[in-house]
């Protein structure tokens, strides 16, 4: 690989890691309060957001089976973490976007 793409793909694999550790400092947080008031309320909203958390980390696999078929083909670890992290990164994102409007 050439010096410079290997620059390119190690910073974009730190921005990647910097932006999930910052989306699961906003979820993490908002998911334990819903956890909790799933466990005293038995709302149907607050059980729809257990069992989305659930199917989440099932969909997190994808990411992992992407990173394995790229490292099998002889891939750049720095582009299979990144493969590994896609999946998670866009559900991440998303959820902190959600959580935080309600």
């Amino acid at each position: 690989m050439r010096p410079r793409r290997a620059a390119a793909d190690a910073l974009r694999l730190q921005g990647a890691l910097a932006a999930m550790a910052w989306q699961a400092a906003i979820v993490v947080p908002l998911r334990l309060q819903v956890l909790a008031a799933s466990l005293v309320s038995q709302r149907a909203s607050d059980q729809g957001e257990v069992t989305r958390m659930l199917s989440e980390k099932l969909a997190a696999t994808t990411g992992a089976l992407a990173a394995s078929a790229l490292a099998l083909r002889g891939g750049d670890p720095v582009r299979v973490a990144v493969a590994a992290m896609g999946p998670s990164r866009r559900v991440a994102r998303s959820n902190a976007r959600r959580l935080s409007a309600r």
